[in-house]
């Protein structure tokens, strides 16, 4: 009996460690707000990263403005832990590091994403999620 007893208490614990744990990612989640449109410049290079869909996945679209022309790279894009995943559609993925500044404010840094900031986008559009199908 004592044994069934602990069993439950420890399956408690866990319980209560996994809910406060995902409560935590959710309104992580929320304060980044990633779906959107953000942009940036740095070292003459203007960038801007357009992200649909949910609010840890969806579909991007990224491009980047420069003296050596236009780049575009559309693809899928996720969290993962601290990290932002970009899987391109053209190209392998990359992981980029997140970093959330203030609220509208981001820091990405990775392959091709060096020590970026991007600031969200200030006009009336709002991204709605695409339909499938």
């Amino acid at each position: 009996m004592r044994l069934l007893l602990l069993a439950a208490l420890i399956a408690a614990i866990g319980w209560v460690l996994y809910r406060n744990v995902q409560e935590r990612r959710h309104a992580w989640l929320g304060r980044l707000a990633l779906p959107g449109r953000w942009q940036g410049e740095q070292d003459g290079i203007r960038y801007r990263l357009e992200l649909s869909g949910q609010a840890d996945s969806g579909d991007y679209l990224e491009i980047n403005e420069g003296p050596e022309g236009k780049r575009e790279e559309r693809g899928r894009w996720r969290v993962a832990g601290s990290y932002l995943v970009f899987e391109a559609l053209d190209a392998t993925g990359s992981t980029c590091e997140l970093r959330l500044f203030e609220s509208g404010r981001i820091g990405l840094h990775g392959p091709g994403r060096e020590r970026r900031i991007y600031v969200r986008a200030g006009d009336n559009v709002v991204m709605l999620p695409r339909r499938r199908g």
